[in-house]
């Protein structure tokens, strides 16, 4: 076996070390979601639904804003990997303002939205539905991203096992909130959709805590440390410039498919209600191809901070082979399985065949949603952000988008153009970021990373 061979095989064991644990907690993640739909599915289509209408808007902002934390990863990976306590340290401080901040101006947003909602086009009955959840799931958003950004902090340490566990136990609170507050079992009231958001919310302020006890032990900061007195405001600003270009990446993916949902409502409750269901699956298993990117990310950027950057093309490989190999077994599960799996959600027996056929097609672009993750999660390792961000913003917007609004209401295929059009984003996605990682990765890259000694050292 080659010397070249051997460093690949040695990095993709590293890569999935570290990439099991991640896939795990971000499927734990996807799992308060799923408890609420699979609930809210055994009380009506229109309480579905709603969750659905609701869930997009307020996935949109929750994604953008990790996003933008995705910064705190790159710093403290480069950071640790350059063996910088200090740098570490500060990254810590800094990432839970500027996740307590992101998390305040997302809920300020939805604040806003409550009054024109209207907007949406969405009817009537689910406009009604979905304003009291939105209001309590809004206000989650401050410890949801909160807890995010202690747990991407731990991440980049290598240390991904605690926060998973932390957030497991969370998902079961939800869980065990959620049945009683919607059914009204034990003697309290049922309420619903209500029910459901209190329960949410419960369980995010529960993560936060225990998520962010666990960051400040392991960079050796004290609560205190934390206090708005102590703010560096220069190295929050750093974060940001960086994360926002990850952020607006993030949010044109998912905006994309956001309005997807919108353009649901327009068609119709069913078919509102058939893509929650298939928009759950999807979110899902993306949740493993996204833990291994968000491996990648760190050891791409461990690999830059101890000067390593002759490993960054083997990790790279292994990462998009480990990933392309997971989306290819969830794509032939979607195919054959597509009607039992949406059975597991809804038995209306409207929503059922829609949903299996919608789930065809979300099994087609498995494989591509799977590569363009891992390959812009690599690129975020080597801090290379912007061109992936025009990137994201051409593939859904000038052409997933389109190619939607004209497959479902021009040609009239209804709900299946709506996902065609998404689809076929994703594959230009995954073909463009491939090529830019390949061209990151290429011999005489050392001196396009943005984080540098200096920079470190003075954090």
């Amino acid at each position: 076996m080659s010397s070249r061979q051997q460093r690949f095989f040695f990095e993709l064991r590293a890569t999935l070390a570290l990439a099991v644990p991640m896939m795990i907690g971000q499927f734990g993640q996807m799992l308060m979601g799923i408890t609420d739909t699979v609930v809210l599915g055994r009380v009506g289509v229109v309480p579905l639904a709603a969750v659905g209408f609701s869930n997009t808007l307020l996935g949109t902002l929750y994604v953008a804003g990790i996003g933008i934390l995705n910064s705190i990863g790159i710093f403290a990976a480069q950071a640790h990997g350059a063996k910088w306590e200090n740098a570490t340290a500060g990254v810590m401080r800094s990432a839970f303002w500027l996740s307590c901040l992101t998390g305040a101006a997302c809920s300020a947003i939805i604040v806003l939205l409550l009054s024109i909602l209207s907007i949406f086009g969405q009817p009537l009955v689910i406009e009604a539905a979905a304003r009291p959840y939105l209001a309590i799931v809004g206000f989650s958003l401050i410890p949801a991203l909160g807890s995010v950004g202690a747990k991407t902090f731990c991440e980049a340490l290598g240390k991904p096992v605690a926060p998973t566990v932390i957030l497991y136990l969370g998902v079961l609170l939800n869980l065990a909130l959620n049945l009683p507050l919607v059914f009204g079992w034990m003697g309290l009231p049922a309420l619903g959709l209500l029910g459901s958001a209190i329960a949410t919310f419960s369980s995010r302020v529960f993560v936060l805590a225990g998520t962010l006890a666990y960051a400040l032990v392991l960079s050796r900061v004290k609560w205190r440390a934390l206090a708005p007195s102590k703010i560096d405001w220069r190295q929050i600003m750093d974060l940001f410039r960086l994360g926002l270009p990850i952020g607006l990446q993030y949010f044109a993916e998912v905006a994309a498919f956001s309005f997807g949902a919108v353009m649901m409502g327009w068609i119709g409750t069913v078919a509102l209600a058939s893509h929650q269901v298939v928009l759950t699956c999807a979110a899902t298993t993306f949740m493993f191809p996204l833990g291994i990117s968000t491996a990648a990310a760190v050891r791409m950027g461990q690999a830059v901070g101890s000067q390593r950057v002759s490993s960054v093309r083997s990790i790279a490989t292994g990462a998009i082979a480990i990933s392309a190999m997971i989306s290819s077994g969830f794509a032939v599960l979607y195919l054959i399985a597509g009607r039992e799996i949406s059975s597991w959600f809804t038995a209306d027996s409207a929503v059922l065949p829609l949903a299996t056929r919608l789930l065809t097609v979300v099994g087609i672009f498995q494989l591509a949603d799977g590569v363009q993750v891992t390959a812009a999660g690599c690129l975020r390792g080597l801090a290379d952000v912007r061109i992936p961000m025009f990137i994201g913003l051409g593939c859904y917007w000038a052409i997933a988008m389109p190619t939607a609004l004209i497959t479902a209401f021009a040609m009239g295929f209804g709900a299946i153009g709506v996902w065609t059009g998404l689809a076929t984003g994703l594959f230009v996605a995954a073909t463009a970021l491939t090529l830019r990682l390949r061209a990151m990765t290429s011999p005489g890259i050392g001196d396009r990373f943005v984080f540098s000694r200096t920079a470190g050292e003075t954090t």
